[in-house]
């Protein structure tokens, strides 16, 4: 009898549809990819109160495949907008501990794109908040995303990032609400890459010997981030590349 987890048992019954991306490179359409805090705070090992404590296999694939996207959109000079979360000190975040706060390491991007910082298509917004969509509104009322999609005219957003089931997500729902309501035209899809995205690990068993924490699995709270972004409206991808029109995969955005 083969006994299955609850992550296996939540997928079974909350299945998700994955499709492979294809973006045409050649289509006159503008798609823009947007990093969300990919940053050593969330991502390097002991870099901070919420950091992982030992290497994570899901995070460490998300990095990768974020990489490989955040090249092919360099290279492509195609728009690239970075979330960091950077919080102000005594200006806390409930129900999480300080972290990521302004000025320290842990508010930077993780090694691997710290590249990304000198590319001249790359838009990078520091929020102090867990919604980049929110987090992009300026004192005189503008919104720094908002602009960045208008002056691109982009049509398609691809992201990545963590938390697939925080950050992640509210980003996502915020950016599906404002292109319901016309706020964002040109755009028309906002594709959420699963293999790019990752979340955090806190078993059961852990967050009982830790005050105010709660129990956060991460396979199973990743397919829950994906399944809601999708329930929102989102197209969830198993893959993302490019391809000319004369050589198109199974789907083309």
């Amino acid at each position: 009898m083969i006994i299955k987890s609850t992550a296996d048992l939540v997928k079974d019954e909350l299945p998700i549809e994955q499709e492979a991306i294809v973006i045409p490179e050649d289509g006159g359409a503008v798609s823009g990819l947007v990093l969300v805090d990919i940053i050593n705070g969330f991502c390097t090992v002991g870099a901070g109160n919420l950091a992982p404590t030992e290497p994570n296999t899901q995070i460490t694939e998300m990095i990768k495949e974020s990489e490989r996207m955040a090249r092919l959109f360099c290279e492509k000079k195609l728009p690239v907008m970075v979330f960091l979360d950077s919080h102000h000190p005594g200006k806390p975040e409930n129900p999480y501990p300080p972290h990521c706060l302004v000025g320290t390491p842990e508010s930077n991007l993780v090694p691997a794109l710290e590249w990304l910082e000198k590319e001249p298509n790359v838009t990078i917004r520091r929020k102090d908040c867990f919604d980049g969509f929110l987090g992009s509104i300026q004192e005189d009322g503008s919104n720094v995303f908002v602009d960045w999609v208008a002056k691109n005219a982009i049509t398609t957003i691809v992201v990545a990032g963590v938390c697939t089931d925080i950050c992640v997500l509210d980003f996502v729902c915020s950016t599906l609400s404002a292109r319901n309501l016309g706020f964002l035209k040109p755009l028309e899809n906002v594709v959420v890459c699963s293999n790019a995205c990752a979340t955090f690990d806190v078993p059961l068993h852990a967050s009982k010997t830790a005050k105010g924490a709660m129990a956060h699995p991460q396979e199973l709270m990743h397919h829950v981030g994906l399944y809601m972004a999708k329930e929102r409206g989102a197209v969830i991808a198993s893959e993302v590349r490019f391809a000319s029109n004369n050589n198109m995969g199974r789907l083309n955005v």
